[in-house]
């Protein structure tokens, strides 16, 4: 059966499964966003009472290609493969949606994004685009693929899990590992990593930046 299919056959059915009815023991605001949805197509609204051992999470290995000028410091990343352990996909294209698009925030934290602050005030510098900047279409690479291993997990209602900040880490994690092989272990020891870190560090033979501190 289709989506489609379901969806109208759910308005045929009405009730519970088109959001006429709600589960009387889901929240509030869940009700409130049921009823607003009602007779749209099939609408399913349940509070996960099963029980659990222990905590559920999805993890996801990213793996990326950079290629580095060394003259420049510039860098480009030519290819990102993001593979997800996430329980059943129920939607393809949506899990692929945020599998990539949350890797793609995770690039972003590679590439020059950061928090500023000043260290005797604590106040943040980095408050424009141009000081923080985030990816855009342009720093992605061409080829982004992700997959997904498809096997239900046991302890949740429709055998999925939700996949919304794995991604981020493997997709900043990868970058930075990639530039690592390329570059040396000694080069940098803290993200983003900009051109003028690469260009720096590789004329002195040393990172030229100190590592990542706590601000306390």
């Amino acid at each position: 059966m289709t989506l489609a299919q379901a969806a109208k056959h759910a308005i045929e059915l009405g009730g519970i499964y088109d959001g006429h009815e709600a589960p009387a023991d889901v929240h509030k605001l869940t009700k409130a966003s049921v009823a607003a949805l009602a007779g749209q197509g099939l609408v399913v609204a349940a509070k996960d009472n099963y029980p659990r051992d222990g905590s559920t999470y999805s993890y996801v290995a990213s793996f990326a290609e950079v290629e580095v000028d060394v003259e420049t410091g510039k860098y480009y990343i030519v290819d990102f493969l993001a593979s997800g352990d996430v329980g059943t996909v129920i939607h393809p294209r949506a899990l692929g949606g945020q599998m990539l698009g949350r890797s793609t925030l995770g690039m972003g934290h590679a590439l020059g994004q950061k928090w500023v602050f000043d260290p005797r005030y604590g106040e943040m510098l980095s408050k424009r685009f141009y000081q923080s900047k985030p990816p855009t279409i342009l720093d992605v690479p061409v080829d982004m693929q992700w997959t997904a291993l498809d096997i239900p997990d046991p302890e949740t209602p429709v055998g999925a899990r939700g996949v919304g900040e794995p991604p981020v880490g493997g997709g900043c994690a990868s970058v930075l590992n990639a530039l690592s092989d390329a570059l040396g272990d000694e080069i940098f020891q803290r993200a983003p990593v900009n051109a003028d870190t690469i260009l720096t560090s590789l004329e002195a033979g040393r990172p030229m930046q100190h590592p990542l501190m706590a601000h306390i």
